[in-house]
């Protein structure tokens, strides 16, 4: 273990040492999940058939069908097996080996470009110039502009489109001490390994805040995206499927016979809900261009109204 490392660690046991929770979530993380879940049986997103992959960060199964029910959207519902249970886990499986000159990557998620560096024909790292401080997040309008550029720029490539909702925070929680992604955007920069901020999953375990209050959270986050990704929908030519890098996990048990419960996102824990993701798909016929430059025109006087120079 070098330097770095060492420091690491003492910050981060400095930091949260004195709670309880921390210590079980180590355990889990680092030995527990081990022990039980040896073998992983995700699926390969390379080898399914698409043109346009949208990914719903931390995305459940179950509140996304809820969800397209809702909005009585037009498709076919499957599911897919996660190779991974949090974002670098799944970016590694399914991206470490090879390059992709084929694909344009549009993401609000920084580890893309932490650990997928030069691994596409372009990332396009929305969550540089496009971070919230106000939501502490990347916002679905901001991805949904990125992405129009995208596809205006590199109409012969695949796109892999990556929001970050409903990954917390969850926006309409407001500010209850959430950071989000903060850490990780700094870490990204400056390539230093920063300390984790505390998110709505420690803040839950610590009875700070209550399930049901973060569960309406977590939805609303969902119902926020999903009117953009509609919009994607209706636009990208081919094969469009909307999935998710994992899901998350809200208080259930790892296993059966073992009562330690399970919060947000561990890597390695492979349960149900972190697991088992949409794979929502679309067919569509190639789309007229011109739909593509209206809708980049409307976001262009959008901005102009709200700058007030129009």
């Amino acid at each position: 273990m070098g330097f770095e490392s060492v420091k690491y660690t003492l910050a981060a046991i400095w930091r949260n040492g004195r709670y309880l929770y921390w210590w079980k979530n180590r355990f889990i993380e680092l030995i527990l999940s081990k022990i039980l879940f040896r073998s992983n049986d995700g699926t390969y997103i390379l080898n399914e058939d698409w043109n346009n992959l949208i990914i719903l960060d931390a995305c459940r199964y179950d509140i996304f069908e809820e969800e397209i029910k809702r909005r009585n959207l037009k498709g076919k519902l499957e599911h897919r097996i996660s190779r991974g249970t949090d974002t670098p886990t799944f970016l590694i499986e399914n991206f470490g080996d090879g390059k992709f000159n084929d694909i344009v990557y549009v993401t609000a998620n920084p580890f893309v470009n932490k650990f997928l560096k030069d691994k596409f024909y372009k990332i396009i790292p929305v969550w540089d110039k496009g971070w919230s401080d106000q939501y502490r997040t990347v916002l679905p309008s901001t991805v949904y502009e990125y992405t129009l550029k995208a596809l205006a720029k590199y109409p012969d490539k695949r796109l892999i489109i990556h929001f970050m909702q409903p990954h917390h925070p969850f926006i309409a929680l407001g500010d209850i001490g959430d950071e989000g992604f903060r850490s990780h955007i700094v870490s990204t920069q400056t390539g230093e390994r920063t300390s984790r901020d505390v998110t709505v999953w420690d803040l839950l375990e610590r009875g700070k805040i209550s399930k049901e209050k973060v569960w309406w959270g977590y939805k609303k986050n969902l119902k926020l995206v999903m009117p953009y990704v509609e919009k994607l929908i209706n636009i990208l030519p081919g094969r469009t499927v909307v999935t998710s890098d994992h899901g998350n996990a809200i208080g259930e048990y790892i296993h059966s016979l073992i009562p330690l419960r399970v919060y947000g996102h561990p890597s390695g824990v492979r349960i149900e809900p972190l697991v088992k993701v949409p794979w929502f798909i679309v067919e569509s016929k190639d789309k007229d261009r011109y739909n593509i430059e209206k809708e980049l025109i409307a976001i262009g006087i959008k901005k102009l109204k709200q700058d007030k120079k129009i």
